[in-house]
């Protein structure tokens, strides 16, 4: 079964955050040190010395191990999301200027708006849903905030990933890649739906 995507991308959310305000404090702490110990005032000679290899291959390294560490984090992250085998909903994403189609594949069913009037897709709470997302024009960008998830819509290229919704209700998706004039009003609506509601409303788009 596939994670939650909201847990899954949240926990590496806040690993980002919590790595990247420890290196701010260090940052800035050093900063501040210098200006405090180094600065101008009577009878301070200046320092001739330019360099501190040791140092500066230390924080080299330091570097380096964080960068590995959070790339082997989020490769990972999304091995688990795009890697599920489990039965699934399909969902074909066409993104256009300016909105977006959602078609599923042997239902006879596809749902399409704009920026004018923006879709309403439903999802099956609790259960995968693999998305095959494209689209026919420019690069779009397929974003749920909710669910901490993004993915880019490229023309000529499908991008397959799956998602789990894991609380009914109603989520906002948007275009997030600036894709022309009316990218602001590029958005879309999920309904996330308990089984038995989601294939009545399947039924009712045939």
């Amino acid at each position: 079964m596939v994670a939650s995507t909201r847990q899954e991308f949240g926990s590496l959310f806040s690993l980002y955050l919590a790595i990247g305000v420890a290196v701010a404090l260090v940052v800035f702490a050093t900063l501040a040190f210098a200006l405090v110990r180094y600065r101008a005032r009577p009878g301070r000679v200046p320092s001739t010395r330019s360099e501190a290899n040791k140092l500066e291959a230390g924080a080299a390294l330091l570097i380096a191990a964080i960068v590995a560490f959070l790339l082997t984090r989020t490769f990972s992250t999304e091995a688990r999301e795009d890697g599920s085998a489990a039965q699934r909903v399909r969902i074909d994403v066409t993104a256009f200027q300016w909105g977006w189609r959602f078609t599923y594949p042997g239902q006879g069913v596809s749902v399409v708006g704009n920026s004018n009037r923006p879709p309403t897709f439903a999802v099956p709470v609790d259960r995968p849903v693999h998305f095959a997302l494209t689209s026919s024009d420019v690069i779009h960008a397929f974003w749920v905030p909710e669910e901490r998830f993004k993915r880019d819509a490229i023309p000529d290229k499908t991008n397959e990933f799956d998602l789990e919704f894991e609380n009914p209700g109603r989520e906002e998706g948007l275009c997030s890649e600036f894709c022309g004039l009316r990218h602001s009003g590029m958005h879309f609506w999920v309904q996330v739906l308990p089984g038995e509601s989601y294939e009545r409303w399947l039924a009712a788009q045939r």
